[in-house]
């Protein structure tokens, strides 16, 4: 007698619950806005991990002591890689003054990148990661509003490579649960990494909360996801004394990889987490055209246990 899982992540056949959703520019359907609800307020679950008052955007400071000195908040800290989207035009401009609203004057409802393929949704890149068993996820909604995500944990098992994937890259494999596009290639896989985590809620204000799963193994790291490490890393300003202490004795005592970031095989080694979030900046000087870009941030979660990685267990995991 089968009963029903308690796993808090998402599984394969949830994809195929739901309704095939396209672009009002596909559908043609009107949208009431008298419909859509009002912001609801900050929630405690969201503020504990997202964006809150404590959260400074500089790069100067990473932490500030609270009542209790034994306890320390971490603040969200900015990511020097930005990633282009688009240039702004002029007619962007006009009415639009914001980079969010310049964001929603360019892309789809709903959607915060652009693509030709019009029902490559960030659900279907989503689904991709599911699907190879590349990641799980988990999403978390505020308890006083079930229909708001604040948050979505995403545990990292795995990084297909090319030789995983056991074919060209333009060749297409079949989603093991019913979708509305039922198959996609290592291409799609690729920008899966790219597309999959720009979700965001109706305020504006959702973060991700990565770790890499236990079940993770040393492996080849794809030079793509490299470079998507680039822009959702956990950078070194945001680490806590003990944990850079330790990735000093891991620097020291391992060789470093062919174009692999030191960060990134720590991350791996230790089996380490981070919260990150993103919002959209405008880019513009007197001699340069003004450009809108994703702007990362990233910030160590507070609840870890520090005990678990210092420089005594690096070095015991190293033998």
């Amino acid at each position: 007698m089968s009963s029903k899982s308690n796993s808090p992540f998402k599984t394969k056949q949830s994809y195929s619950l739901q309704k095939r959703q396209l672009p009002p520019t596909i559908t043609n359907t009107q949208v009431d806005k008298a419909l859509i609800s009002s912001p609801k307020p900050l929630t405690t679950v969201y503020s504990d991990v997202v964006k809150n008052s404590n959260i400074s955007h500089t790069n100067t400071l990473k932490s500030i002591s609270t009542q209790d000195p034994n306890k320390i908040i971490y603040k969200h800290i900015k990511n020097p890689c930005t990633e282009f989207l688009f240039f702004i035009e002029p007619e962007f401009k006009k009415n639009y003054k914001t980079p969010l609203d310049i964001a929603k004057r360019v892309f789809y409802p709903d959607w915060h990148y652009y693509n030709n393929h019009a029902q490559k949704t960030q659900t279907f890149y989503e689904f991709i990661l599911v699907d190879t068993d590349s990641i799980q996820i988990n999403p978390k909604s505020d308890p006083k509003n079930p229909g708001l995500i604040t948050h979505t944990s995403v545990f990292i098992q795995k990084i297909l490579t090319l030789s995983e994937w056991g074919q060209n890259p333009h060749y297409f494999k079949q989603f093991t649960a019913s979708f509305y596009l039922p198959t996609y290639n290592y291409i799609d896989y690729m920008d899966a990494w790219k597309y999959a985590f720009i979700f965001q809620n109706i305020e504006d204000r959702h973060s991700w909360f990565f770790y890499f799963d236990k079940t993770f193994k040393k492996q080849t790291i794809p030079y793509w996801f490299v470079d998507w490490w680039c822009f959702y890393e956990p950078i070194e300003e945001i680490l806590p004394p003990p944990i850079i202490e330790a990735f000093n004795t891991f620097t020291k005592h391992t060789e470093s990889l062919a174009l692999c970031p030191t960060m990134l095989s720590f991350f791996i080694h230790c089996k380490l987490s981070w919260i990150m979030y993103w919002d959209y900046v405008i880019e513009e000087t007197p001699r340069t055209i003004p450009s809108l870009y994703r702007q990362f941030w990233t910030k160590w979660w507070n609840k870890y246990d520090l005990s678990k990685c210092n420089s005594e267990t690096i070095l015991l995991s190293l033998k």
